[in-house]
């Protein structure tokens, strides 16, 4: 495949993909009129679900709104069976080491039902995932399953030609929900199913808000007074994992949702400072800065925020010393593991940054992208395929989804045995952004310096600096 077309058709997918997520988002709670199949309906593009028999409302061809079926695979077909592996062993390559145990236990089920196949897990954290995972898989043949995460990492994995056309595999199009595909997806081809369906919003303490009295901050002002109250009440405001850059990032996603009148706007400044074209110093930009510096004077973070990583923040905000933890969906197993007793007590919230009605009201995602190492053996791809034809099953993505508290992109899911999925679900009835942080597809020129600098003015450095030194490192970066 030629890879420069391809990576400009990948870019402007990405770009795209943010209309279809914004639609298709299954909503929770009650429905203004029953949703039954031809019936009337009132909102347009609500979706009560992602089953089989879940609806949709669309206009018919009287322009009517009715509820009809709605088509979530991209074949419109039942979900298959998993596939039949050969005897083997491989290794699977991936950052979420919490979800570690409960993998343990879909692969025994796996290797039980394949006799002969061998699964080992491969660990790092995310960010030196994100930092080493092309390199080590790249040079190594038995890494035949791996993960990416959606934006750079795939982009870079894409270009250097390691993952592998799995577009008419069955799992593929009868499997998985149609808009969890677009991530992996380049010019029309599947390289890799996004696993995780998930959220990157904050998550409260649902139990301390009602106990205190204290209201969800709905704009800007609202969320720096609160910071100054649970402050004053000696709890930190938001647990901000600045110290750890892969969780520290997922508020950029709330900063930026609302930091242009239009989705096309936010894209073309993204192009922009990416080509070198503008820098950091662009009025827009220095704004969303100096909100990081408004939140570190109300008080918003820890002390020391800087040094303070993901192994603190989701414990302090377990055990109550904190209110907020700003990172998403994806968080709530760490928070239940560090304490139990959170589990029912964990909401999540969109993080609107501005005073003005938004433009988008939370974030969304699909990412953990399942690929096949195409320099893996063919008797390796085979049993990769299989495996991840057998994640692809609704029960076994249940099995996950309830052990882990991550929603999937599976069709079929029932969520109902975990009350964190359940109650952090009503931000699928909000107006979603599919996350705009990782259309930075340059991640170690452009992204990386970028957060630093970001999560540096969090903590208290100055802002002019800090943009103007690194709006040059850059710059230097890029070759400009």
């Amino acid at each position: 495949m030629k890879v420069s077309k391809s990576a400009k058709a990948f870019k402007l997918l990405v770009a795209g993909a943010f209309a279809l997520s914004a639609t298709i988002v299954p909503i929770s709670g009650a429905i203004a009129n029953t949703p039954n199949l031809g019936a009337k309906c009132t909102d347009e593009g609500m979706n009560t679900g992602t089953t089989s028999r879940s609806l949709i409302c669309v206009k018919n061809d009287r322009g009517e709104l009715r509820w009809a079926r709605v088509k979530l695979s991209s074949s419109g077909k039942s979900p298959v069976s998993a596939s039949r592996s050969p005897a083997g062993s491989i290794e699977f390559h991936h950052w979420r080491g919490e979800d570690k145990t409960v993998f343990d236990a879909i692969i025994a089920k796996f290797e039980a039902a394949n006799p002969g196949v061998k699964v080992t897990q491969v660990i790092k954290d995310s960010t030196s995932y994100q930092a080493t995972a092309l390199t080590t898989i790249r040079s190594n043949p038995k890494a035949a399953v791996f993960t990416t995460f959606r934006g750079g990492q795939f982009n870079d994995f894409f270009k250097a030609n390691m993952v592998t056309d799995i577009t008419n595999q069955r799992f593929v199009t009868n499997n998985v929900i149609q808009s969890a595909l677009a991530p992996a997806t380049v010019a029309g081809k599947v390289y890799g199913i996004p696993y995780h369906s998930l959220f990157n919003n904050p998550l409260y303490n649902a139990d301390m808000f009602a106990k205190k009295g204290w209201k969800v901050p709905k704009n800007w002002t609202q969320l720096l007074a609160f910071c100054k109250t649970a402050k004053a009440d000696g709890i930190i405001p938001f647990a901000w994992p600045a110290a750890t850059r892969g969780n520290a990032g997922q508020i950029l996603n709330s900063f930026l949702m609302n930091s242009a009148p239009d989705l096309a706007t936010i894209e073309q400044r993204v192009i922009d400072i990416e080509s070198g074209k503008a820098d950091l110093n662009s009025a827009w930009f220095k704004d969303m800065a100096n909100k990081y510096k408004q939140m570190n004077d109300a008080g918003c973070f820890p002390n020391n925020v800087t040094g303070y990583n993901d192994s603190v923040a989701p414990v302090d905000f377990a055990t109550g010393k904190a209110a907020i933890y700003p990172t998403g969906s994806f968080g709530i197993s760490s928070v239940t593991k560090a304490n139990p007793d959170m589990k029912g007590k964990i909401k999540m919230f969109g993080m609107i940054t501005t005073d003005d009605k938004p433009l988008y009201e939370g974030i969304t995602n699909n990412t953990f992208i399942l690929s096949v190492n195409p320099k893996s053996t063919s008797r390796d791809q085979q049993i990769a395929r299989a495996f991840i034809s057998y994640l692809a099953q609704a029960s076994v993505a249940r099995e996950y989804a309830v052990g882990t508290s991550q929603h999937t992109s599976i069709v079929n899911v029932d969520y109902s045995a975990n009350v964190d999925l359940l109650n952090v679900s009503d931000i699928m009835g909000k107006k979603l952004l599919l996350a705009p942080r990782f259309l930075f597809l340059n991640v170690a020129q452009v992204r990386d310096p970028m957060e630093d600098a970001l999560i540096a003015i969090g903590g208290g450095a100055d802002v002019n600096k800090t943009l103007t030194d690194t709006s040059a490192k850059i710059k230097q970066n890029l070759g400009k």
